[in-house]
């Protein structure tokens, strides 16, 4: 958190010098740093510590940017324009949504009245490459849920939207949320609003050709806004078409900066020698930032922990799915499993398509015992998402609970087919050939578990339990060790390991293992304290 702070303080400082040098005015400079610091939209990449990538490549993306002005106007210096190719491939490695960074340079020319030149190409071809990755990236974790496909006039309409909305919320930040409505949980209204931005988006656009084309601020601002949210207002479809606060991060900038030059023109232009309108300005001002100053104090408390902050969004926005999802996971997690069956079974209600959701009821289901139920939903779960890897390892699950072995073999297997390094689930399926008896198999899917998760406990114990069931003592005690080394509580492994010890007549570092059991607090087994007393 700290560390996110800092970044956004030196973030702040950034704005106020690239503002500086745009305009050469102190108070827009001000006004745009002070927006930027304390605007209730910048609260989710500051609090939210995942969110360290947006400060972070907004500190690289403003650098680029500033560097690429002194290069402008240094007579282009070289080692202006190194350095701002540089920042900018820190940038986009922090996150693809710097890719916009080459159009904002064309941009600064364009504010400048300036000629472009080729040396600009690096810029775009390294953005380019970026792009193909991120779209790659996107698509095979297959971040849209819900399993819709949008046509190029429905990207339109939601790209509209976006734009709008973000605007909407600088201007008015009320109900700010982490998550915000998809597109398919607007519900029946979802066409007329989105048609409804697409012909205000056009009007405004109409407006500013015909009567302000010519104002280079206006144009200015208008387009370093569009241009870099244009990456996540999914006019392409990649990833998530759903709005977040943290995308307006670098873009509310070109807005803060044309709010800031129309306070200059009013209050040193317009309204010069009314004392008492600059006074009201002053006021006005004051009372805006005041206003968001508070709005974003409260909203550092609603990231205070995850069930505060989905509490938020359902309150907020009672149709969103994903919220209902994650906090039935936080319910399951400290055993409130009613609850978190209650909020998956809204969160399917909501969108019936929602995988997550149903796998996540089948695994509530599973540990209040009702496994055919569990079976239900993971089997749903799989039928929306055939290639759905944990689905199916907890299917597998809940036929090893009902002693359906052959069912359960088959989904882990499906389950590893589908994710070769699933470590889970060829501990899993060792525990079906454990089962059964085919203790080869059990000791190879147990190695392949810990060879994926070298931390995985259970994997070493229960490779341990064949070892010594086979005789191999040794094999047995250095698994044990392991996973005590791993887990220096864990009970299970210090029984098994005294008593591999005691078969191997090593009674002393029996007793050891006893008493450090005793020590956990761990009742020990009386037989196996019998058998030790006998060879003292």
């Amino acid at each position: 958190h700290i560390t996110n702070i800092i970044l956004h303080l030196i973030n702040t400082l950034l704005i106020y010098w690239l503002i500086y040098l745009l305009c050469d005015k102190y108070s827009v400079s001000f006004i745009v740093s002070i927006l930027f610091a304390i605007h209730p939209l910048h609260v989710e990449p500051v609090a939210w510590v995942s969110s360290r990538k947006d400060v972070l490549y907004a500190c690289f993306f403003l650098l680029s940017c500033i560097s690429y002005i002194y290069y402008t106007k240094n007579n282009r210096k070289s080692e202006y324009y190194f350095l701002s190719l540089l920042l900018f491939i820190l940038s986009v490695l922090s996150k693809p949504m710097a890719i916009s960074l080459p159009i904002v340079l064309l941009l600064f020319d364009y504010y400048y009245n300036k000629k472009s030149n080729k040396n600009i190409l690096p810029f775009f071809l390294i953005a380019i490459l970026f792009s193909i990755i991120a779209i790659i990236g996107q698509k095979s974790i297959s971040n849209i849920k819900s399993g819709q496909s949008y046509t190029l006039f429905d990207n339109i309409l939601n790209a509209s939207y976006n734009l709008l909305f973000y605007i909407q919320k600088m201007v008015v930040p009320i109900k700010l949320s982490c998550m915000y409505p998809s597109p398919d949980e607007l519900g029946e209204e979802r066409t007329t609003i989105f048609l409804i931005s697409l012909i205000v988006l056009i009007f405004i656009t109409s407006i500013i050709f015909l009567f302000g084309k010519n104002n280079r601020k206006l144009i200015f601002g208008l387009l370093f806004y569009i241009i870099t949210i244009l990456p996540v207002i999914h006019l392409i479809p990649v990833g998530q078409a759903i709005p977040a606060d943290r995308y307006t991060y670098i873009p509310l900038t070109g807005l803060f900066y044309l709010s800031g030059e129309f306070i200059y023109f009013l209050y040193y232009y317009k309204y010069r020698r009314l004392k008492i309108i600059n006074w009201f300005l002053i006021f006005i001002f004051i009372t805006v930032i005041s206003v968001f100053s508070f709005i974003s104090y409260n909203r550092t408390k609603i990231w205070r922990n995850s069930l505060i902050l989905w509490n938020n969004v359902i309150r907020n926005y009672p149709n969103v799915a994903i919220a209902y999802n994650d906090r039935g996971v936080l319910y399951n997690q400290s055993g409130d499993y009613m609850n978190a069956i209650a909020d998956y079974a809204k969160a399917i209600e909501i969108n019936p398509k929602y995988p997550d959701a149903y796998n996540n009821r089948g695994l509530s289901y599973a540990n209040i015992g009702k496994y055919e139920d569990a079976i239900t939903d993971y089997t749903t779960a799989i039928q929306i998402n055939n290639k759905y890897a944990h689905a199916y390892n907890n299917r597998g699950i809940a036929y090893f609970n009902l002693k359906d072995y052959d069912n359960a073999l088959t989904d882990f297997n499906k389950a590893i087919q589908l994710k070769s390094d699933y470590a889970e689930a060829y501990y899993n399926r060792g525990l079906v050939y454990d089962i059964k008896g085919e203790y080869e198999k059990a000791i190879i899917d147990y190695s392949t578990a810990i060879k994926y998760n070298p931390l995985y406990t259970d994997a070493y114990n229960n490779r341990g339990l064949i070892y010594v069931n086979m005789r191999e003592y040794d094999k047995g005690i250095e698994d044990y060790t392991h996973a005590i080394d791993i887990n220096p509580k864990f009970a299970g492994a210090y029984i098994n390991r005294a008593v591999a010890y005691y078969l191997k007549n090593e009674y002393n570092k029996s007793w050891d293992d006893v008493h450090r059991l005793q020590n956990l607090g761990v009742k020990v087994n009386p037989e196996l304290i019998k058998l030790l007393e006998k060879k003292k």
